[in-house]
């Protein structure tokens, strides 16, 4: 099967009306929860 025949219709969707609609929201949501100015993790002591 071609990938091609698989990710047309998915990108059709997201790229017109409500598909778009739910791309941006989507958008949002992600950079919400995870920002691109984020501290690096570090590690936390737990008591023992």
């Amino acid at each position: 099967m071609d990938i091609n025949s698989i990710m047309g219709p998915i990108v059709d969707f997201f790229t017109h009306g409500i598909g778009q609609i739910i791309a941006n929201v989507m958008r949002v949501i992600y950079s919400i929860f995870y920002p691109s100015n984020a501290e690096a993790a570090h590690p936390i002591e737990l008591p023992a």
